[in-house]
């Protein structure tokens, strides 16, 4: 399957790139950065998909940021080497707003060796929300909450 701009955009930029509003809003609700929120993570070329252990038991890591390893499950499960790459148990019934999962095999995802540094590609992506754009429409589940 090719990847999709929602697919660039979750792998990507979905909770790694800073929100740059000025203005309170719903951070929940906003696919971009903020302090202290537990969906924050690292940019996927950091780190691989595989769970850090230290993390995993103790929700802190002694190599911080410099850990090669995932530090929980949203930078597990949205790296490029996981997003989508296993059907969701609940499929089409899935009410999981952001889910890792594909809900159908229209939607598997076969890992993209180079696609980490794939430039061209990322660059193409508007990534847009910055100065008050609008992210793209993402249909990642139905509406249950992050998580």
């Amino acid at each position: 399957v090719t990847e999709t701009d929602e697919d660039l955009f979750a792998m990507y930029v979905f909770k790694v790139g800073h929100c740059s509003k000025q203005f309170v809003h719903d951070w929940k609700e906003c696919p971009y950065a903020h302090e202290g929120e537990t969906a924050r993570r690292r940019h996927p070329a950091q780190h691989t998909a595989q769970p850090c252990p230290e993390f995993k038991t103790s929700k802190t890591c002694p190599r911080s940021d410099k850990c090669q390893m995932a530090h929980g499950p949203w930078e597990a499960g949205l790296h490029p080497d996981a997003f989508r790459t296993n059907l969701c148990a609940y499929g089409r019934a899935c009410q999981r707003r952001m889910c890792f999962f594909a809900h159908d095999v229209s939607e598997l995802r076969t890992p993209q060796p180079g696609l980490m540094h794939g430039a061209g590609q990322l660059a193409a992506l508007k990534m847009p929300g910055g100065a008050g754009q609008p992210a793209p429409t993402l249909n990642f589940g139905g509406p249950g909450a992050l998580g």
